[in-house]
């Protein structure tokens, strides 16, 4: 597979190390920079302090909503209340019922259920940073 030109620095947040590790990987190979945090704390840290690179914030934020020390809905308050990140979109991913209620009720652009379907979310990242 040729890896493809894209643009944009994408911020994974997410607790599980083998879907944070599949969705860096898939995006890689897409063309984009990926980089992963292991949750909601790590992932305001990143988000505003770590740039690991690229040369933007990033283009877009996979959000999980379920983890551990600071879940997702406490993520995006915190975000939204920072006006140097408040305007970075959000992706919601999760495997709840009413996942695209919970991303309207947080503002996102959009919502990605989980398992995760791999043309859906590569829709959404085009979308936002091609």
């Amino acid at each position: 597979m040729a890896v493809v030109n894209q643009t944009g620095n994408i911020l994974i947040v997410e607790d599980d190390p083998d879907t944070r590790e599949m969705l860096s990987t898939l995006l890689s190979i897409e063309g984009f920079h990926a980089v992963g945090a292991e949750d909601g704390l790590e992932g305001l840290h990143l988000l505003r302090t770590v740039k690991h690179g690229a040369p933007d914030v990033p283009c877009l934020i996979l959000l999980d909503l379920m983890m551990p020390r600071l879940g997702g809905h406490e993520f995006r308050r915190a975000q939204l209340g920072d006006p140097t990140v408040a305007n970075v979109p959000v992706a919601v991913l999760s495997g709840a019922v009413d996942i695209e209620q919970r991303a309207q009720a947080l503002g996102a652009v959009a919502s990605v259920a989980k398992p995760i379907d791999v043309e859906m979310l590569m829709d959404v990242v085009r979308r936002y940073c091609a």
